[in-house]
């Protein structure tokens, strides 16, 4: 016993820095001995968040995912949708699944995998097509609880055709009181398992009393390109298309359509054409008539879907689902040429200088304008897409598919193979969302110079005003704008 406590005591008496030195020479010699898995940078994924600032740019690896483990996601990611556009691209007319197949092929930014679904999901991500096209996608959200569940889905699978690689998602929520910042949270987390690159910003800012609208506006969307310069300066990584999208309940098809026409036409802005219900009529009308100017200047009218245009080419365009040059539009979707935003003159979302003379505008308006001038006055609006903010007018927009041979005897539904409008639900304006594609829409648009003047309806005041309390104008455009060289193709972006 007396041995035993005199080397204990021996032992207690070693100085502690001894103690330590010791401690680390024991494990740097197990780290020597362990067989340690090397991490090669072909078999990683690199992270989801990039950072402006030099000393951050460093980013942790982490595995790809499986193929099952991207399935596994894509399940949680449809079981989580409140189903308003779950059944946008199910039980498809056939002869709408091959034109949307031959249609949308040369937006596939990876190989074509092995797979069941008509837009070719869940398969390998290696690049191919068009891989070296970017995309990024900005979305300003508030109290957007109800729509986010879809509006997560549609861009998962999305970015699934574009290619995971070729997208950047940036989501700026500020002010919401529902559970909006909640979801999103959860919904971030599974998109980046997947290794698709998603930046969310929350905010509790919101709109001061005294705080003029438009500017609160602008900042608000400028804050969600924030990543977009953030990218280039960091990483030098540039986009080729920018989406920006509203709370809306979008479908892939809608989208893929959108960027579609953008490429195909080479276009400064393409848009969409949004719905919301007037309780007067009993029925959706267009909505954002305070940005949409036909390409006379003139306003287009919160009306029934036949008469929105004053612009009697235009209008009759509109009723056959045909796109239309613009003079600028917004609604709810806009995919933009991002070439104004990395060159000069560098535009971004503003408010209209009112000290010079200039219309209060919105500041979608405006940036159509800066658009114009910059030179990139190709804009140009796709009445196909048809945008719904809330379940509502959604399923009055995009009424089922009825089997007609049961109703009235058609032996084919959908239309005969050389003419699709044969069919009554394809004429109808109301008609099912698998409508069937005409050559028109396929035919590029001639675009010609904007209109000298257009129809202003100002915003000036701050506070909580409902709308515009000016008196509206007919407002001077520049000289650039109404140039033939303001639509001239500077920056090529056409499909493959």
């Amino acid at each position: 016993m007396n041995g035993r406590s005199r080397n204990s005591g021996q032992l207690r008496k070693i100085p502690t820095l001894v103690a330590l030195l010791i401690g680390v020479l024991v494990g740097l010699l197990v780290s020597r001995l362990l067989p340690w898995p090397n991490v090669s940078s072909n078999s990683t994924w690199r992270g989801y968040t990039i950072v402006a600032k030099p000393r951050q740019q460093s980013r942790q690896l982490i595995q790809l995912p499986t193929l099952k483990q991207r399935q596994r996601i894509l399940h949680l990611l449809t079981s989580l949708s409140p189903h308003y556009t779950k059944e946008c691209t199910r039980d498809t007319q056939p002869l709408y699944e091959q034109q949307a197949r031959e249609r949308y092929a040369s937006l596939i930014g990876h190989k074509s995998p092995s797979s069941s679904s008509w837009f070719g999901l869940g398969g390998n991500v290696e690049p191919a097509y068009g891989a070296e096209h970017k995309y990024f996608f900005a979305i300003n959200l508030y109290n957007s609880f109800d729509v986010i569940p879809d509006l997560f889905a549609t861009l998962f699978r999305v970015a699934a055709v574009l290619g995971y690689h070729n997208v950047y998602v940036s989501i700026y929520e500020n002010g919401s009181t529902d559970q909006t910042k909640a979801l999103l949270r959860i919904f971030g987390a599974l998109t980046r398992s997947v290794g698709m690159r998603v930046t969310i910003s929350s905010s509790t800012r919101t709109r001061g009393a005294f705080n003029h609208r438009i500017e609160y506006l602008a900042e608000v969307r400028n804050t969600a390109f924030v990543p977009l310069h953030e990218l280039r300066d960091a990483e030098n990584e540039y986009f080729d298309t920018i989406v920006f999208m509203n709370d809306i309940l979008p479908c892939v098809d809608d989208l893929l359509e959108l960027i579609w026409q953008s490429r195909t036409n080479n276009a400064g802005i393409t848009c969409a054409a949004d719905y919301m219900y007037h309780e007067e009529i009993g029925s959706p009308v267009f909505y954002d008539n305070w940005v949409a100017r036909d390409i006379n200047g003139t306003a287009l009218e919160n009306a029934p879907f036949e008469s929105i245009f004053h612009h009697g080419p235009s209008n009759d365009r509109f009723r056959r689902h045909l796109p239309i040059q613009v003079q600028s539009c917004w609604n709810g979707i806009a995919v933009l040429d991002p070439a104004p935003f990395y060159s000069p003159p560098h535009v971004r979302f503003r408010m209209a200088d009112i000290a010079e003379g200039e219309c209060s505008a919105s500041e979608c308006s405006l940036i159509c304008n800066d658009y114009w001038d910059a030179g990139y006055g190709r804009i140009m609006m796709v009445p196909r897409v048809k945008l719904a903010y809330d379940h509502r007018v959604f399923d009055i927009i995009h009424p089922p598919r009825r089997n007609l041979t049961a109703i009235r005897g058609y032996v084919r539904m959908g239309g005969l193979p050389d003419d699709p409008r044969t069919d009554p639900q394809d004429r109808s304006w109301f008609g099912p969302h698998d409508r069937l594609f005409t050559e028109e829409e396929s035919e590029a648009l001639e675009f010609g110079p904007g209109p000298s003047h257009v129809w202003c309806w100002g915003w000036d005041g701050a506070g909580d005003l409902e709308g515009p309390d000016v008196d509206p104008i007919w407002e001077r455009m520049s000289n650039q704008s109404t140039n033939l060289d303001a639509v001239v193709v500077k920056h090529d972006r056409s499909l493959p």
